[in-house]
């Protein structure tokens, strides 16, 4: 049950910011028509479209390993038993995956506090944005990242300890 309801946050997370690439689209259309058509650049194409990306990406990671898309070398993996695969999956998420993402997901709360407590603004662009609701999206997407990871690892366990297919 609680692998179902994490799968469906990050089903339905993923389906929503899936339309950012259609806002980004336009974003950076409107961009190359103003400046090569009508020679009058805009001054926040840039950073709006890095911060739109950047959150594209951050909040799709945990609908992309549900749906098993991230890149995976797997010359021997594929021809072992999926109980040898789900105990792959586990020392790797335990090794590798937990450690990483949880250091990362702790280093980002202070980041972004910091951003918010000082009212960060960019300094890549001409508009100096705002930035602290972009950073805000950081820890948002990475802790997604991490109950998705979760119930992957659940599923890894299951199947590892009983021998047959996770629920």
């Amino acid at each position: 049950m609680f692998c179902k309801i994490i799968d469906t946050v990050s089903e339905y997370t993923g389906r929503a910011i899936s339309w950012l690439v259609i806002v980004l689209t336009a974003v950076l259309g409107y961009e190359i028509v103003a400046r090569y058509v009508f020679g009058s650049p805009t001054m926040w194409a840039f950073d709006l479209s890095y911060m739109i990306g950047g959150t594209f990406f951050l909040m799709g990671e945990a609908y992309t390993l549900k749906q098993r898309q991230h890149v995976r070398i797997d010359i021997f993996y594929g021809r072992f038993s999926r109980r040898t695969r789900a105990g792959i999956d586990v020392f790797f998420y335990l090794l590798l995956f937990f450690p990483l993402w949880c250091g990362i997901l702790y280093a980002l709360f202070p980041y972004v506090r910091f951003s918010w407590e000082v009212g960060e603004r960019s300094m890549q662009g001409y508009w100096q944005p705002v930035i602290y609701p972009f950073k805000t999206i950081m820890p948002i997407g990475v802790g997604l990242f991490l109950l998705q990871g979760i119930a992957e690892f659940s599923r890894s366990l299951m199947i590892l300890v009983r021998g047959g297919e996770a629920a």
